[in-house]
C-alpha cells in the first residue's frame, strides 16, 4: 500500500481515562472551583479501579493545573475567591444575590447567543424543555440551565464568577426557607410557572443567536423573580 500512512494506535491507560472523566466534570461544572474531590477510596469504588490509578490521575490533574493540594485534600483549582453575601434578613440576601445576577447574566446571555457551540445551544434548549413545576426538579434544572449559559459564554473567568454566585444562591438555607415555607406555596408555584416561560424565551433566543432578545429575556426574568420574592414571599 504505497503512499498510505497511518497514525500510531494510542493506548489509553486506566489513569488517563479517570483523568479525562474528572477533567470533564470540572469543565461542565459538576465539580465546581473550590470543590474538594471525593476521597480516593470513593473514587476507586465509583470507577471500579485500584487506588494507584486514581492517584496517578489526580497527580496528572495537579500538574495540568486542574487540581490543587490543600493540606491532605485535593481541591478543584480556582482563580477567584468565593462570592459571599451578608444581610440581616432573608430579603436582603435575595436582593444582594439578584443584584449580582442582574450585573452578570445579561452579559452572559449576550455572549452565549454569540459564541455558544451547536452542542451548547442544544444543551440549553434541552434543559429548558425538561423543566416542570415540581419545585425540587425545577431547582435542579434551573441551576443546570444557568450553569450551561455560563459555560456557553466563552469566558472562563466570567463563568467562574457566575458559578460562585449560583452556588451561593442554590446553597442558601435562608433562600430555601422562603421557597419551601407553606405560607408561600401558591406564590412560589406562580414564580416557577412564570420562570418556565422565561427560560424557554431565553433558550430560544440563545439557540437562534438573537443577542438582544436573549438579554431582554434575562433582564425581564430576573426582575420578575426578584420582585415576586421580595414583595410577596413571607
Amino acid at each position: 500500500m504505497s503512499g498510505s500512512s497511518f497514525d500510531p494506535v494510542a493506548r489509553v491507560t486506566v489513569s488517563a481515562e479517570i483523568r479525562q472523566r474528572l477533567a470533564d466534570a470540572i469543565h461542565t461544572g459538576q465539580l465546581a472551583p473550590g470543590t474538594p474531590l471525593p476521597a480516593e477510596r470513593v473514587l476507586c469504588q465509583e470507577f471500579g479501579v485500584a487506588r494507584t490509578s486514581v492517584r496517578e490521575a489526580i497527580q496528572g490533574l495537579v500538574i495540568a493545573g486542574y487540581i490543587e493540594r490543600r493540606g491532605n485534600r485535593s481541591v478543584v483549582a480556582e482563580r477567584l475567591p468565593d462570592v459571599n453575601f451578608t444581610g440581616d434578613d432573608r430579603k436582603t440576601l435575595v436582593t444582594q444575590l439578584f443584584e449580582v445576577r442582574q450585573v452578570i447574566e445579561p452579559a452572559i446571555a449576550d455572549f452565549a447567543a454569540r459564541r455558544a457551540t451547536d452542542d451548547q445551544r442544544e444543551e440549553i434548549a434541552s434543559i429548558a424543555e425538561q423543566m416542570t413545576t415540581d419545585l425540587e426538579v425545577f431547582r435542579e434544572l434551573d441551576h443546570r440551565f444557568h450553569s450551561a449559559l455560563g459555560r456557553a459564554c466563552g469566558n472562563p473567568l466570567l463563568n467562574e464568577v457566575h458559578s460562585k454566585a449560583l452556588a451561593a444562591l442554590f446553597r442558601s438555607g435562608d433562600l430555601a426557607s422562603l421557597l419551601y415555607a407553606e405560607v408561600n406555596r401558591s406564590e412560589v408555584t406562580d414564580i416557577v410557572t412564570s420562570s418556565l416561560v422565561a427560560h424557554q424565551a431565553i433558550a430560544d433566543a440563545v439557540v437562534k443567536g438573537h443577542t438582544r432578545k436573549a438579554v431582554s429575556a434575562v433582564v425581564a426574568h430576573l426582575d420578575d423573580v426578584e420582585r415576586r420574592m421580595v414583595e410577596r414571599l413571607l
